[in-house]
């Protein structure tokens, strides 16, 4: 077949066909020999009725298997951490620790994407989305009714992450924006550790 013989349309479709299959194949690629991730974020939530009802920025760290670390700067001062087991947040400006045990709820969240892909893709249907010019897209569907997020979606720039979009069980739209990325950089396992300061009000879940 002549490809100058084919019309416009179906060659703009067929390139933006190829486009997200080397999403797909981009980001298996990006997360097959990821150990650990580091960078700055912000971060939005929207309502329902699309009014930004939060806005919060920060630095994270992230590491397999299941451990992470965001320090939230503004508009308040609080810290979340896991070491794959527990979560602690600390909210500095209460002086108040929340722990709570992960289970297995980790792969249902956004983040299990990139700390834990293997036991994500047994909850989400993951599928490459048609690219918005050099940002390529991907769309993870949850295959059961009954977990926290249902949808979320991932926009890749030159391979690597730099938007995490989902709905919640509230129906906000939440959006994590990552950039300044290192990825496998060194990180002591004890940046995923937490011990409450003296006198801070410990609450579990």
């Amino acid at each position: 077949m002549n490809l100058r013989s084919l019309s416009p349309v179906i060659l703009l479709f067929a390139s933006s066909l190829l486009q997200a299959q080397d999403a797909l194949s981009e980001f298996r690629v990006f997360t097959r020999d990821l150990s650990s991730l580091t960078g700055s974020f912000s971060q939005e939530v929207r309502d329902k009725n699309g009014r930004v009802s939060r806005t919060s920025a920060g630095t994270f760290s992230l590491a397999r298997p299941g451990m992470f670390r965001f320090v939230y700067e503004k508009p308040y001062k609080q810290t979340i951490v896991s070491d794959g087991t527990t979560v602690w947040l600390h909210d500095e400006d209460l002086n108040q620790v929340t722990v709570r045990k992960i289970g297995d709820s980790l792969s249902e969240q956004p983040l299990s994407l990139l700390l834990d892909p293997q036991s994500a893709e047994k909850v989400f249907d993951i599928k490459a989305a048609p690219a918005q010019g050099s940002i390529a897209y991907l769309t993870a569907k949850a295959k059961k009714a009954d977990v926290a997020v249902s949808d979320l979606a991932i926009a890749l720039v030159g391979g690597q992450p730099s938007e995490i979009t989902w709905r919640d069980a509230l129906q906000n739209i939440n959006t994590l924006r990552l950039t300044s990325l290192a990825k496998n950089a060194k990180v002591s396992n004890e940046r995923f550790s937490f011990t409450p300061p003296r006198g801070a009000d410990i609450l579990k879940q």
